[in-house]
């Protein structure tokens, strides 16, 4: 057999094609390969940097967590030592069972700068009396204070090194330890600089009722240098007697610098600071490059500036109070262009806050070059591969070359010589044998084999027309046996359509109904299906209107193939209206489906499923107008505290917006910030079933003003469970005022009826006294020397009975209003009593103002009292003016007699105007905040005002501001008094 040569087409093409597929799939595997190389060794690098940042975090977390416990503990144990030195000095100073002889003598104490006693130099413990407390001096050398002095050593060594002890009383005496302080310091203090101090404040039983150790931190203390924390406890005797403020001094910078030398592993990082804030957020610890880092202001002065709350950074202050709410903490955060690594972590006894920052360039400084080395080596292996898929590419396109020659173009030359010999209808020769088991092997047996099925065919032929007549027959029958399984199947099916519960219809072409069974006739109000049969759908619907516009609307949806539910009205054949669901789909499965070939609708009837929800929707419509009729406050809330139903009265009170009902919580806002917490305690009580008796709450309304409410609530159940809150909040504001009003009014009625029979008594006996010193005068010579005693001790009868008859009038045995006298007389009497335009007293009448006439001489000793204030609160540099005025129905100041119209008399004046703090006391008996006397007064004058004032049923009202001056409004109702004119005669 010759060499056959390569110059076939098909070698060539298949050559060419297998070149350059095994190009393009050398391209693709390197470039695949070499880009998930890469992307293994950056994912690898970013996987090792982050582990290593994890951990960071973690060993910095647990390094803050160490120290801050261990200072905890520290802490801990000198508020030990300070509660043990009050102790000491409430049992050797203020108690009687250690004698005071058991102790060293009390050194005399000389003068110092200031008016300060201080004690010798040459004493361990430096010992001052500051003015302002006991001053008596010398204290005796037995006193026990003295007892003292050893345990101020030993608690103050006991506690650090460095540390100091102290205790200051209250009666000036102060005892330092050690005797190494500014005495120069020491001696510009007095008692009342000290009690200022906010570690001595904080110490008092005023703000401190449990009598606890209480940390103070001293940003700048002068007398030690430096930031000082202070552990003050207070000095009470057994009896409950506050005596002063024992306490224990740290200088913090001390702790602080012990504390970087401990931690070195941190201070191996360039940059790394500790610090220490209290909970208020100021730095007591804190390195001077950290202040502008953090952009606080300079933390020594102890203000709020100060306060990394108050940070010139926003990112600072979020984190500020994040460490204030949290108990430890790590985080990240931008400072001065770099990233630092921040952990916290809260001392658990004192509140304030531990921590450090490591800034992370510094710490990852070498991560990057491991970074980069991984890279290249991964771009250096991606190109290695690449180089050896073109080798393999070209060893692979030799190797085929030889293969397609050899054993693909001779065979299919053979194989082209017998097919040529078989199209002309040789089916007896064969083709050149072929050697091996291969594809082109297995052709060839396939050519001969095909040969032999072609000769086959014939028999085969006929042999399959005897088959196919005999399956024609098998299937005549199956075709029989289906359609006798069908006819059973479209009874039963008719069955069921018949006797459906619901209304079945179908409609065909031009929307006709075509077909319906016995429940769709009987809901409609027809005699049988077949007379529904053809009827057109108009004559089903209400109205021509109506039929157009269900047909625009709902049979879009048909169109689509899509189900349409509906509920919808249907009339009957009466004429009737039935309230029906329907629900209709296409019965042409295509999409889009042909309508014509008919749309079937269920149909049910729903009558009284809708008058039930219209008798559910008219009782939730009464429920709401009862709830706008209240005359409190209806709302509901879900269990998140959203607002889902308030009356107009609640919107009304507190103007909240619908747009903020959905807001979480925001039903909580309106109570007040001291109540929140009482209030929800209530709703969970409520939202677990409990019961809970109707409470009173302050709530703050839209105009910012503080309202009392009552609170009434109920779980809503839904379903047996809890889907929120039902409460009604009454305002219980002026009923509360109310309380306190008769309350007062019932203080003044029985102190009333317990000096009105005393004072008549007592008027009884000096109209004998008057009468006796009369009858005395008449009996002495005008020269008399002792007729100016007589005199003297007339006048002094005469103030007394004044005072009598202001407590007459202020009794409830008082005379009875008998009102003869026009109030006009009775205020120009006044003025001119008072001096008129001398004394700078004016008096202004309205010309329309009616005559309303009083009791004269009580609603004159009223007004004298009133006007009698007014001068003294001018101290003779101001006028007084009185004006007379009618009120129109529905003046503000008018609301306290039932809106309607009436007289009201001002008193105006521009003096000193009295302090808020007054204002609530100003109408009751022998309340006075000048010096009490006969001349000066005894609180009896706007308390006999508001007594007469009330009498004649009327109102007495002060509206007063300190420094601008006073006006008191007085008013008594018209009635039925017509207006008559005045002359201001």
């Amino acid at each position: 057999m010759g060499v056959i040569r390569f110059k076939s087409s098909i070698g060539v093409q298949l050559t060419v094609t297998l070149s350059m597929v095994l190009l393009l799939f050398a391209i693709l595997f390197a470039m695949f390969t070499t880009r998930h190389v890469q992307q293994f060794g950056d994912s690898f690098a970013e996987g090792a940097v982050h582990t290593l940042r994890h951990r960071v975090e973690l060993n910095l977390t647990e390094r803050v967590r160490q120290r801050a416990l261990h200072y905890d503990h520290f802490f801990k144990k000198v508020s030990e030592n300070s509660a043990l030195l009050a102790e000491k000095a409430r049992d050797l100073v203020f108690s009687d069972t250690h004698p005071a002889t058991l102790c060293d003598p009390f050194p005399p104490l000389s003068p110092g700068p200031s008016g300060a006693l201080m004690g010798s130099e040459a004493l361990p413990v430096f010992i001052m009396r500051l003015p302002g407390g006991d001053t008596r001096v010398p204290l005796p050398a037995d006193d026990r204070h003295a007892c003292l002095f050893p345990y101020l050593e030993i608690f103050g060594h006991a506690s650090m090194p460095t540390a100091a002890s102290y205790v200051i009383y209250t009666n000036g005496l102060s005892q330092y330890y050690p005797n190494t302080v500014s005495r120069e310091v020491f001696s510009a203090f007095s008692m009342d600089v000290i009690k200022g101090q906010r570690w001595f404040a904080a110490a008092t039983p005023t703000e401190n009722p449990t009598l606890s150790t209480v940390w103070t931190p001293v940003y700048k203390d002068d007398a030690m240098g430096g930031v000082v924390a202070t552990a003050s406890s207070p000095v009470v005797s057994k009896d409950g007697v506050f005596q002063g403020v024992a306490g224990i001094d740290l200088p913090l910078e001390g702790i602080f610098e012990s504390l970087l030398h401990e931690d070195a592993t941190s201070n191996d990082v360039e940059g790394t600071f500790w610090f220490l804030v209290d909970d208020r957020g100021i730095p007591l610890l804190l390195p001077e490059k950290a202040l502008s880092l953090l952009g606080v202001a300079d933390h020594e002065k102890g203000s709020d500036g100060g306060s990394l709350l108050a940070s010139t950074l926003p990112g600072v202050r979020r984190y500020a109070h994040g460490v204030l709410s949290l108990n430890k903490g790590v985080g990240r955060m931008e400072l001065g262009g770099r990233t630092w690594i921040i952990s916290h972590h809260v001392l658990p006894s004192m509140g304030w806050v531990l921590g450090a920052a490591v800034p992370d360039d510094a710490l990852f400084a070498g991560l990057e070059g491991t970074r980069t080395t991984y890279r290249q080596a991964t771009r250096r292996m991606g190109w290695e591969i690449v180089m050896a898929a073109v080798l393999f590419t070209a060893l692979a396109l030799g190797l085929f070359y030889c293969v397609l020659r050899e054993r693909l173009v001779r065979p299919l030359r053979m194989l082209e010589r017998q097919a040529r010999r078989v199209s002309r209808g040789d089916l007896d020769g064969k083709t050149v044998a072929l050697s091996g088991s291969d594809e082109m092997a297995r052709l060839a047996l396939s050519f001969d084999q095909m040969i032999a099925s072609l000769q086959e065919g014939r028999d085969f032929q006929d042999r399959t027309t005897d088959y196919l007549e005999a399956m024609v027959r098998t299937r005549t029958r199956e075709v029989e046996e289906k359609a006798r399984e069908l006819n059973t199947a479209v009874t039963e099916w008719t069955t069921i359509f018949s006797n459906s519960m619901v209304g079945i219809m179908l409609l065909k072409g031009g929307r006709t109904l075509w077909k319906a069974n016995d429940r769709m006739a009987e809901i409609l109000g027809y005699d049988s299906p077949e007379e529904m049969e053809g009827l057109s759908m108009r004559e089903l619907h209400v109205s021509e209107e109506a039929f157009r516009r269900y047909g625009a609307h709902h049979y879009d949806a048909l169109v689509h193939g899509v189900r349409t539910q509906i509920d919808y009205r249907l009339k009957r054949r009466d004429g009737s209206v039935v309230w029906c669901s329907l629900s209709g789909k296409a019965v042409d499965a295509h999409v889009p489906p042909d309508l014509n070939k008919g749309v079937l609708w269920v149909v049910d009837d729903i009558t009284e499923r809708k008058v039930s929800e219209q008798a559910i929707r008219e009782s939730e419509e009464r429920f709401r107008e009862m709830a706008e009729l209240l005359p409190c406050i209806v709302c509901e809330v879900d269990l998140a505290l959203r607002v889902t139903y308030v009356n107009s009265l609640g919107l009304e009170a507190f103007q909240i917006r619908p747009e903020d009902f959905q807001t979480p919580g925001i039903a909580l806002e309106a109570f007040h910030p001291d109540d929140r917490q009482r209030v929800m305690g209530r709703v969970e009580i409520t939202l677990a079933g409990g019961e809970v008796d109707p409470t009173e709450y302050r709530m703050i309304n839209g105009d910012g003003e503080e309202i009392r409410v009552l609170f009434h609530s109920a779980p809503i159940i839904r379903n047996s469970a809890v889907v929120g809150i039902r409460a009604s909040l009454a305002d219980v504001t002026e009923y509360r005022a109310l309380q306190e009003t008769l309350l007062k009014q019932g203080k003044l009625d029985l102190i009333g009826s317990f000096i009105g029979g005393i004072a008549h008594d007592f008027n009884n006996m000096l109209a004998v006294l008057l009468g006796r010193v009369e009858l005395a005068g008449l009996c002495l010579d005008e020269g008399a020397p002792a007729r100016k005693h007589l005199a003297t001790m007339e006048e002094t009868l005469q103030r007394a009975r004044d005072l009598v008859a202001r407590l007459i009038a202020l009794s409830t045995r008082g005379e009875e209003v008998e009102p003869t006298v026009p109030i006009q007389d009775v205020l120009r009497r006044c003025v001119k009593d008072a001096g008129g335009a001398a004394s700078g007293v004016y008096l202004e009448l309205s010309p329309d103002m009616p005559r309303v006439t009083v009791d004269g001489p009580q609603m004159g000793q009223a007004i004298d009292a009133v006007v009698k204030n007014a001068l003294e609160a001018c101290d003779g540099k101001g006028e007084v003016r009185i004006r007379c005025t009618c009120l129109e129905k529905g003046h503000k100041r008018a609301s306290a007699l039932g809106g309607a119209s009436c007289l009201e008399v001002a008193v105006r004046d521009r003096g000193r105007g009295i302090a808020e703090e007054h204002l609530p006391h100003i109408f009751d008996p022998y309340y006075t905040t000048k010096e009490r006397s006969s001349r000066k007064g005894m609180g009896f004058g706007l308390a006999v005002t508001h007594a007469v004032v009330t009498r004649h049923g009327g109102t007495l009202t002060v509206d007063s501001r300190l420094g601008e001056g006073t006006t008191v409004y007085l008013c008594l109702s018209l009635g039925g008094v017509k207006p008559e004119p005045v002359s201001e005669a």
